[in-house]
């Protein structure tokens, strides 16, 4: 079966699909059921961003396709966006564990690693050859696709909350994600790329895909991951703290967050430290608790952080076909029928935690800002405690929805769909964009030349900012 794609000006591109049996059609519109009915009755936020009058439409319409049999990824490309639609940056449906396992092992995939820059799709790195005359160069085309076509499908197939407008850069950038949905979009090795160099002339390549093995060998060598979740610098004698979080997980074995939150405050106090930063710049997220403790931190009185965390049902009818971890403790019936976690860490009234820090925060964020991160992030902005800087964040302002998570696998297709069954609601309220991320004070825009230079324009600023002097000029001018 072919894949064809008409484009503007008359352009048909076709390509053949992957071999495959087609999976009958009654099969699919039993998975296509069993998957709406899932997200309808489990998925507390399904509403939140998207109504259910337009949800339903997107249901219907995308059911009324499945009119032929499908292979998996085919059935994946009509269902994905479906899933999208409902704006939850928690809840995507993936590939069947075979295919997941052959994408993290055989398939070669996209080498490039790149960069979405406003609507232009950049080469930011070379991987299988570093340094290389693609690096810095816009992509045109792949394998004759024109590349906003590539982004159109990239955007309706992948999501964080709400409407927020930066996840998507984040989400090209992030690891494999792009090549994977080249691959689902049937765009594979080799791959024929157009682009335009940085001294404005067009090019073309063939470039061989590579498998993932191949790909983190060879970024462990060029640009190896930092072994910690978070650590602490100071700048300007101890004057200018410096808290870069990457995960809200514990930062090193044996070594708990609020630990490593108190020394680190308690290191702030001792250097007499006046300004801090905290970069949350690409945070996925991670635990829900370490997002309030360090919250607890900025604040000398007592605080709500999560006004609710809501839970529609202890069992659903689609469990039968799920995974699913216990429930978490202290789930309790209230009156609106519904579940309310009540033991959660973070329901309920909370204490400020010492050492207390009072000095200035500057939070620095982006489209990879997410999830606790996104929490964090809202309760900072919503209690004036620090200046923002950077891109807007990638979860919605007043909250998400995650946390216990029934992994669901459809019989036929074995596409695999987490829903998370608890929806928070943050203790924020009076936002001026309810259906966005928290916006920067100060947006910072980079361009490619920037990210090959390493030339971090989000910390430079922050650091002036934070420097009494600097400071007071940025507040005059």
């Amino acid at each position: 079966m072919a894949l064809t794609i008409s484009l503007a000006g008359g352009l048909v591109v076709s390509f053949q699909s992957a071999p495959g049996q087609g999976i009958p059609i009654e099969h699919l519109q039993e998975d296509f059921q069993i998957m709406r009915r899932a997200l309808e009755e489990a998925h507390g936020g399904i509403y939140r961003y998207t109504s259910k009058a337009e949800m339903d439409r997107t249901f219907d319409r995308a059911y009324r396709k499945i009119d032929h049999p499908m292979t998996e990824l085919e059935f994946w490309r009509l269902a994905e966006p479906v899933v999208a639609h409902i704006k939850c940056g928690h809840t995507r449906l993936w590939f069947s564990d075979t295919l997941q396992s052959e994408f993290e092992t055989s398939i070669p995939l996209f080498p490039l690693e790149v960069r979405l820059l406003g609507d232009h799709l950049y080469v930011y790195h070379d991987v299988a050859h570093p340094s290389s005359a693609l690096e810095g160069s816009e992509l045109l085309s792949i394998n004759g696709v024109p590349t906003k076509y590539i982004l159109k499908h990239f955007r309706a197939d992948w999501t964080r909350d709400s409407n927020t407008r930066t996840a998507i850069s984040a989400l090209i950038g992030a690891k494999r994600l792009f090549g994977v949905d080249l691959y689902a979009h049937e765009i594979r090795s080799p791959f024929r790329v157009t682009y335009r160099r940085l001294d404005g002339k067009r090019e073309a390549a063939e470039l061989a895909g590579m498998t993932t093995p191949d790909w983190l060998k060879a970024k462990a060598k060029q640009n190896p991951e930092p072994d910690t979740n978070a650590d602490l610098k100071f700048l300007d004698d101890g004057k200018i703290a410096v808290l870069t979080i990457r995960h809200w997980y514990d930062p090193e074995r044996k070594v708990t967050f609020l630990d490593f939150l108190k020394k680190s405050f308690a290191a702030m106090q001792q250097n007499g430290s006046h300004s801090l930063i905290i970069d949350l710049r690409d945070n996925p997220g991670g635990l829900d608790a370490p997002g309030k403790e360090l919250f607890a931190f900025l604040w000398d009185q007592p605080f709500y952080y999560d006004k609710d965390l809501v839970i529609n049902a202890r069992e659903f009818d689609f469990f039968k076909y799920a995974k699913v971890p216990p429930p978490p403790l202290g789930i309790e019936q209230q009156a609106d029928g519904r579940f309310h976690n009540v033991k959660h860490p973070n329901w309920g009234l909370q204490q400020p935690l010492t050492p207390h820090f009072a000095g200035r925060v500057y939070a620095l964020m982006n489209g990879g800002s997410f999830s606790t991160s996104c929490e964090f992030l809202s309760m900072l902005h919503f209690h004036k405690r620090a200046t923002f800087i950077g891109e807007e964040a990638a979860g919605g302002y007043y909250g998400c929805t995650a946390g216990w998570t029934a992994t669901l696998t459809l019989p036929y297709s074995k596409l695999v769909l987490p829903i998370g069954l608890v929806t928070y609601y943050q203790a924020v309220s009076g936002y001026k964009y309810p259906d966005r991320g928290v916006m920067p004070d100060y947006p910072v825009a980079h361009t490619i030349a920037d990210l090959l230079a390493g030339r971090d324009r989000d910390m430079e600023l922050a650091i002036s900012l934070a420097r009494p002097n600097q400071h007071l000029q940025a507040t005059l001018r």
